[in-house]
């Protein structure tokens, strides 16, 4: 351990003033000011400490209603059990395929997959996250068509926006936003198209949306899209029940894939899922694994596709993307293949019918608490009459949830002020719904 003289030479020689200064970005608030430690404190003394001051935590108890992009599904004990095995846990794409033919074999059967659940073309072997793979759809587009217009929902969240800027950002690209209708939930299909000009490179499409809601709409984009590109942002479970996006044309699929067998895992890692047509394969970020013959004519695995830069010239690559999510993708592999479609679809319209239950209790305790009409699959948003009473209420009552819809989207937050998200999913009891309904009768 360095001497206090140590540190404050590098703290010097960094130019900063204190110590205390590398974690300026943090708020004052959330900053633990001491955590009662003795001067010289031993490995196992520290663990012991930081064990007990964990144990405070009361999460376990509380019923989970959190949501909006990472949701707490039933996973198989037998999926943790394939991954845990010492041959995958990696998160690398294997460089020497002779030795590494078994995790090959599963990433194919991963992308083989994902193009059933999907219904495209292709699917490429795993990106960072949902969001970063949306980002990456951008960019995608703008390669295949060099159109300078990116449309994207006005109920987006603002998390999503800021990471596709930064995608974005050295390209001669402008961003413009399109309609939702507020009594449904639905894409402003006559905005959109009022929108769309020969200049547009891409629509990106979200199903369920930004306010929760499954939106017939996107299955009429591709009518109105012209030369542009079909982007579409899914929830994967959701493709158990509705339309997959192969079959309204889109271009281009993205998902984040945490649904698919991955636990919350506070915030990660989670699993970047991207599929497009097979005529815009050459300009797809990633890595894609492919089926051949070994020189004794026997099934064998590669690496068919390398487009980023570390393994071609970075003027020609596609993505500077590092190590993919390998070990998260055959999670969701083994997830779906356990599941089968049977289950999936029972997964999905489980979701469906337990957001149903939420709602149709809330609105007979107030008729416009869920301010939309469309039909919600996981997140539920909930207008509330006395927001300064949710959070106490929900605390005293160990529920998870109440995800402000203002913290979201900026510029929704207007229109629907003092209106909260929660989630529920196919592990969400009939008694936690009718739990949350008596809780949130006293604030609606």
């Amino acid at each position: 351990m360095p001497s206090r003289e140590e540190i404050a030479e590098m703290i010097r020689e960094t130019g900063l003033d204190s110590l205390d200064s590398l974690f300026s970005e943090i708020p004052t608030d959330l900053r633990k000011r001491s955590l009662n430690l003795p001067e010289h404190v031993t490995e196992y003394g520290l663990i012991r400490k930081a064990s007990q001051i964990a144990d405070e935590n009361k999460w376990s108890e509380f019923t989970n209603f959190m949501g909006c992009g990472s949701y707490d599904r039933i996973i198989p004990a037998s999926v943790d059990h394939i991954i845990s095995r010492s041959e995958f846990i990696t998160s690398y794409t294997p460089y020497q395929p002779e030795v590494s033919q078994g995790l090959l074999q599963a990433l194919f059967e991963y992308q083989s997959t994902i193009c059933d659940l999907t219904e495209m073309d292709v699917t490429n072997s795993s990106m960072y996250d949902g969001v970063t793979a949306l980002a990456e759809a951008v960019r995608m587009s703008y390669r295949v068509n060099g159109r300078k217009k990116i449309l994207l929902p006005e109920t987006i969240y603002d998390s999503k926006t800021a990471v596709i800027n930064s995608y974005v950002e050295g390209l001669p690209v402008s961003i413009e936003k399109y309609r939702i209708d507020r009594k449904t939930g639905f894409i402003d299909l006559e905005d959109l198209a009022s929108r769309v000009d020969g200049d547009t490179s891409c629509i990106v499409v979200e199903n369920p949306n930004g306010l929760g809601v499954l939106d017939p709409n996107v299955t009429k984009v591709h009518e109105i899209k012209g030369e542009s590109n079909l982007i579409s942002y899914s929830d994967p479970v959701s493709l158990g029940a509705v339309l997959p996006p192969g079959k309204y044309g889109a271009d281009i699929s993205v998902m984040e894939g945490q649904p698919l067998g991955l636990h919350q895992n506070f915030g990660g890692p989670y699993l970047g899922i991207m599929s497009f047509r097979k005529e815009l394969v050459r300009k797809s970020p990633g890595r894609i694994i492919g089926e051949t013959v070994d020189v004794n004519g026997k099934r064998a695995f590669v690496m068919t596709l390398q487009t980023r830069e570390q393994h071609i010239r970075r003027e020609k690559a596609m993505s500077n993307i590092c190590s993919n999510q390998a070990l998260m993708a055959l999670a969701s592999l083994a997830y779906i293949s356990i599941l089968g479609p049977s289950g999936l679809r029972k997964a999905a319209l489980m979701t469906i019918k337990k957001s149903g239950d939420l709602r149709n209790r809330l609105q007979k305790i107030r008729k416009d608490s869920v301010p939309v009409s469309g039909t919600l699959f996981s997140d539920v948003p909930v207008t509330v009459r006395k927001p300064e009473s949710l959070k106490p209420a929900l605390m005293k009552n160990r529920i998870m949830g109440g995800i402000p819809l203002a913290d979201l989207s900026r510029s929704l937050s207007g229109e629907f002020r003092n209106t909260f998200f929660f989630s529920v999913t196919e592990k969400t009891e009939d008694s936690d719904i009718e739990k949350l309904s008596k809780v949130l009768e006293v604030v609606l």
